[in-house]
């Protein structure tokens, strides 16, 4: 082996469009338990929401990135593709905090709001994260 092929076993090959979709879904999903999940806990434990809301967006970002690599887009395991995800998770994390503390101050007061809010950012920061993934990072 000379170096130049990722050590493992070769990633999935990613299909048309919806069979990216569905698997990023699938992902998703995964991931939003994470993120969910772990902002519960945090909140839980005591920390502050929109500190709870940025930790719980890396967990559930890790957890995501690490199974679409594998599973849903064609993985380089470059170090351009590091950067891009970096980058692409960098701003996914800026818009879903901003969107979260935006949503959090206009939706109407109720037991549930801290959970709309949540559900409201994480859908932005979800599609944001695909498009961008599709069409800049996992590019073929």
């Amino acid at each position: 082996m000379d170096g130049s092929q990722p050590v493992g076993p070769a990633p999935v090959r990613a299909g048309g469009f919806f069979g990216q979709a569905f698997r990023f879904g699938l992902v998703g999903i995964v991931g939003a338990v994470v993120d969910f999940g772990s902002k519960t806990l945090l909140v839980a434990l005591g920390v502050q929401d929109d500190l709870a809301r940025a930790l719980s967006f890396v967990l559930g970002s890790t957890t995501a990135y690490l199974l679409n690599r594998r599973w849903t887009f064609t993985s380089r395991r470059d170090t351009r593709e590091v950067l891009s995800v970096a980058a692409t998770y960098g701003l996914t994390f800026l818009l879903i905090v901003a969107v979260y503390a935006v949503s959090r101050r206009v939706l109407p007061v109720s037991s549930w709001r801290l959970t709309e809010a949540w559900v409201i950012s994480q859908a932005v920061g979800t599609s944001f994260n695909f498009l961008v993934q599709r069409l800049l990072v996992f590019r073929r």
